[in-house]
């Protein structure tokens, strides 16, 4: 049986990217995911090699068909998104704020307006030394991200079955947007990583009430930990308060962002890849628990 793992933080910049690439380095094997197709960062510190790359329709948008329009206005009027314009010679175009209603196609009344396919980005599969790796980019503007994770967890189940693969690891989004609801729905854990700061406490209890509504176990990593011991113990309190469990405590390590800045990641470093093995093991505990 296949186990799923998201990894999230309240916040960007709270290291989750590099503490996920750490652990999927630390697999035997593994099917990743990067879910953060608004600015897909896994691809950077994992070495892959590309094998497929498929384009992402998210949402329809409008078609004139200016052969069978009568120009008679009726779709201008009708648009909410002031989305269709006319030209000197009354010529209809639907510009690019469509956003997919069909309202004008319904009420054309010679059927002049019909529905296309609207490219929002590009999905991706590649090999990993370690197994596979499933990424996405969304077009920047475009709509519907939670449609396009769901489509590259789906692939990620696909792969993970075919190769008898036993874990799957989600790098989710920032935050509790839908694209955190589209990266943790059906998952078995979720790790989140929360920085040790007063902004890190609120953002963990953001999305400590999102993974309570799915009935998700989590655990909880600190990261840049060391500096204030006050704020640390509120945190446990509220990691206690919201059932979860610290599991690891990464310190504020000057060598860590060095050491990004050359692609390499907490489990390529001295010192860390220890750390990292013991967090997967307590991960791979809190599963069976």
């Amino acid at each position: 049986m296949t186990r799923q793992i998201a990894i999230l933080s309240g916040k960007g910049g709270a290291g989750k990217t590099s503490i996920t690439a750490s652990i999927i380095k630390m697999m035997d094997s593994v099917v990743a995911v990067d879910a953060d197709v608004n600015a897909s960062n896994l691809p950077i510190l994992l070495p892959y090699v590309s094998q497929s790359s498929s384009a992402y329709y998210g949402m329809d948008i409008a078609q004139v068909d200016h052969n069978q329009c009568t120009r008679c206005g009726l779709c201008l009027s009708t648009c909410q998104f002031d989305a269709i314009s006319q030209d000197d010679d009354g010529k209809i175009f639907i510009d690019s704020d469509c956003e997919g209603c069909a309202a004008c196609a319904f009420v054309c009344p010679v059927n002049a307006i019909s529905m296309t396919d609207r490219k929002g980005g590009d999905w991706y599969v590649s090999t990993i030394d370690n197994g596979f790796l499933v990424h996405a980019d969304l077009i920047p503007g475009e709509d519907n991200s939670g449609k396009l994770i769901t489509k590259v967890r789906g692939e990620a189940s696909t792969l993970a079955k075919a190769n008898n693969i036993a874990y799957i690891v989600i790098d989710g989004p920032p935050g509790t947007s839908c694209q955190a609801i589209s990266s943790i729905t059906g998952v078995d854990l979720v790790l989140a990583v929360v920085e040790e700061s007063l902004s890190g406490l609120s953002d963990y209890r953001r999305l400590a009430e999102l993974i309570q509504k799915f009935s998700i176990p989590h655990v909880v990593l600190l990261n840049k930990a060391g500096f204030n011991a006050e704020v640390e113990n509120k945190i446990v309190q509220a990691v206690e308060e919201f059932n979860g469990k610290i599991i690891a405590r990464i310190p504020f390590d000057h060598k860590i962002p060095q050491a990004l800045q050359h692609l390499q990641s907490l489990a390529d470093m001295d010192g860390y890849r220890e750390i990292i093995a013991k967090l997967l093991e307590n991960m791979k505990i809190s599963l069976k628990d």
